[in-house]
């Protein structure tokens, strides 16, 4: 039980059990400590240099965690069905023959906002006013940059989408309607002119592979206004291998770079697939409303906002990517079920490395390196039945992970290294009823191990925690000390029972207090594994 007032006995007995606690590898704890440090260098150092790629960084950050004893996921990942590669012919809008021609902007941005919501119309029509409030529409059948450029020229339009010898230049906004489809391919250099007020509106299909679009850096006629792509109402884009820059209208939501949109009500959700790519120089990716998304082997290198930001998005994927130096947070996910996040490395974000808060659910973050992130490395606030498995948090300025106002959430196997705060904080507990799992993670050198206030259970297991003395626990938990220690010295060899801890007698949960909105009991359906499929 916790107490309110002061440990019994003296400091004397406290400081014994301290030095039985920590026996004879320090040595080895600080080698261990020290190629950590090596390991965790040379990442940050491949992050650092523009030529090294994906894959060199990935397998250092796999590099730092084998060799700092991080464990595989201890239960598989449950598999996720693989986006099937669109076509028009597959998704029924192939019937419509090529058909090009211009329409007003207004009522189509006002259709759009039917769905998801206003998009700051008014000042895209004040930035595409160059092109007297129209667009160009693609109203049906196929179409590829280099078609629709001839198309356009041999109806006197070959202003819209002008060759060069660098590629083609749009100068007009483009609306892919939900018969037709849009290509990109290997080669294709698309600028968007910033200037004339250009984005992307795609209805239907949009593939970009192996291509190159960038915004222009001519000086916009709104402020924080640059290119970008837009999927919405059952459309589908699917940007692999290729380049994306100089995008992102900045402090408009999904309208930050690259973004996809859908009511959860909608008859025909949009869907996506980003994979492959180099993102540079863009606001943000914005997902809401889709369910099956996949962001994969991605590059997102300093995005002016947050990186990967996920709105209501069941069944999303994130994986393999490097999400570095985000001038927000790296990874944001807002509700939404049976979201997997593993293998990416999110490294000095301004914000946290992954926050996921508001009511996600059924959530699983595993194989992942936070590192030198602005906040915590991994921070869940009012989320349901979250595992948090085998990753490393490194160097970041708060704690390596912080869970807040959280039912079912489960920590193992983790790295804790080097923190500015607790290697783990627990607090505000929402049920008198949950516990919080805590086993098997690995803390080295951390301002403290393990924090928790206003919390409901604890269970510790198998911890090794060799190496955080003389700050084992902080907050309310600083008063087990005493009796953990002694657990720990009568614990025999290979035994594995757990050290359970209530705080019964602390402040109410803040269920029965408010928790500003961050968790709906609606949204919860227990944390048996299969449930929430």
């Amino acid at each position: 039980m916790i107490r309110s007032g002061r440990v019994s006995g003296c400091c004397a007995a406290l400081l014994l059990l301290l030095a039985a606690f920590a026996p004879s590898a320090e040595a080895l704890d600080h080698a261990r400590l020290e190629q950590i440090n090596r390991n965790a260098d040379r990442l940050l150092e491949t992050l650092n240099n523009d030529d090294a790629g994906i894959e060199p960084a990935l397998s250092a950050a796999r590099t730092l965690m084998e060799e700092a004893g991080v464990k595989a996921m201890p239960e598989a990942l449950p598999q996720r069905a693989e986006p099937v590669a669109g076509s028009v012919a597959a998704d029924g809008r192939g019937i419509a023959p090529a058909e090009f021609g211009k329409a007003l902007l207004a009522p189509i941005l006002q259709r759009v906002a039917l769905e998801i919501g206003n998009l700051g119309h008014r000042e895209l029509m004040e930035a595409a006013s160059p092109s007297g409030g129209q667009a160009l529409l693609l109203k049906g059948g196929d179409f590829t940059l280099a078609g629709l450029s001839r198309a356009l020229a041999d109806t006197n339009q070959d202003g819209l989408l002008a060759a060069s010898d660098n590629g083609y230049r749009l100068t007009i906004p483009l609306v892919i309607a939900e018969n037709a489809a849009l290509s990109l391919g290997e080669g294709d250099r698309l600028e968007m002119a910033t200037e004339r007020g250009v984005f992307i509106l795609n209805e239907g299909l949009l593939t970009i592979r192996d291509a190159e679009v960038v915004g222009s850096a001519a000086a916009a006629r709104i402020a924080d206004f640059h290119p970008f792509i837009l999927t919405v109402r059952g459309g589908r884009a699917e940007i692999e291998d290729s380049r994306l820059s100089g995008l992102g209208y900045d402090g408009q939501p999904l309208l930050s770079g690259i973004g996809f949109g859908s009511s959860r009500y909608a008859g025909n959700r949009s869907s996506g697939l980003v994979t492959g790519n180099i993102l540079k120089d863009i606001r943000s990716v914005e997902v809401t409303g889709l369910a099956g998304f996949r962001f994969s082997e991605n590059q997102l290198d300093g995005a002016r906002g947050i990186g990967l930001r996920l709105e209501r998005v069941d069944h999303g994927v994130i994986a393999d990517n490097l999400i570095v130096a985000s001038g927000q947070h790296g990874l944001l996910i807002i509700g939404g079920k049976n979201t997997v996040v593993s293998g990416n490395v999110m490294a000095e974000n301004a914000g946290r490395g992954i926050f996921a808060r508001d009511g996600v659910g059924h959530a699983t973050i595993t194989g992942n390196v936070l590192l030198a992130n602005g906040v915590e490395g991994i921070s869940v606030a009012g989320g349901a039945c979250v595992d948090i498995f085998a990753n490393a948090a490194l160097r970041n300025r708060a704690d390596g992970i912080r869970v807040v106002q959280s039912l079912g959430v489960r920590i193992s196997g983790n790295l804790l290294a080097r923190n500015q705060g607790a290697g783990i904080a627990v607090t505000d507990a929402i049920s008198p009823d949950d516990e919080t799992e805590i086993t098997d993670n690995i803390f080295l050198a951390n301002v403290s191990g393990i924090s928790a206030e206003r919390f409901s259970r604890l269970l510790l297991r198998e911890n090794d925690l060799s190496n955080q003395l003389p700050v084992l626990f902080a907050g309310a938990l600083q008063y087990e000390t005493p009796r953990y220690l002694t657990f720990k010295r009568g614990l025999a060899d290979g035994a594995d029972t757990g050290f359970a801890i209530s705080a019964a007698g602390s402040a109410a949960p803040s269920l029965f207090r408010g928790n500003r909105g961050q968790f709906s009991l609606a949204d919860y359906t227990g944390c048996d594994r299969g449930e929430g499929e």
